[in-house]
């Protein structure tokens, strides 16, 4: 699969983007990618064991279970959703505190895009709640501890903003 990687350490190396003397014009004014190409891996030889992978991808919020096959040595990066019966999906901007307070609140400010748990649903730390949009990105706002969702404070549509209370957990 061609990857942007080249490109990716291209601008890392780059003595302007060392100095932070970029900006966001910088790639299309200044960086020449002559020569960069995007790397693919070769395929696997004959006879070679592969590895089947499984993930559950989101698209468009349709969610698609998709197998891979890979060459038996370059499986070690890669995660695997099989076997779960329910895919957990974290996010940085999940859960309100690592201590699992069970006060789930926004960490920024945006607007409630889907929600994904049902109020009294028993509920695992990493299960997201609801998918929040700040920033034209969608975040996963996860439980930060198992238990029972007792309170679910918002709903699809809704704008909310730094602090505001999403869901409690029991």
């Amino acid at each position: 699969m061609a990857t942007t990687i080249p490109a990716d350490l291209a601008i890392l190396r780059h003595p302007d983007f060392a100095a932070v003397a970029h900006s966001t014009k910088w790639v299309e004014e200044t960086l020449d990618l002559t020569g960069v190409k995007g790397e693919t891996s070769a395929p696997a030889a004959a006879g070679e064991d592969k590895v089947k992978r499984s993930a559950t991808v989101e698209v468009n919020r349709k969610r698609f279970d998709v197998s891979m096959w890979f060459p038996e040595g370059e499986v070690g990066a890669v995660a695997s959703t099989s076997g779960r019966s329910k895919p957990r999906r974290r996010s940085a901007a999940g859960a309100s505190a690592a201590g699992g307070s069970g006060t789930i609140t926004a960490p920024m400010q945006g607007t409630i895009v889907k929600v994904v748990a049902e109020q009294g649903a028993a509920i695992e730390a990493g299960d997201t709640i609801v998918v929040l949009e700040a920033m034209k990105m969608e975040n996963n706002i996860t439980a930060d501890k198992s238990g029972t969702l007792s309170e679910l404070a918002v709903e699809a549509g809704q704008a909310i903003h730094t602090g505001d209370l999403i869901a409690k957990i029991d």
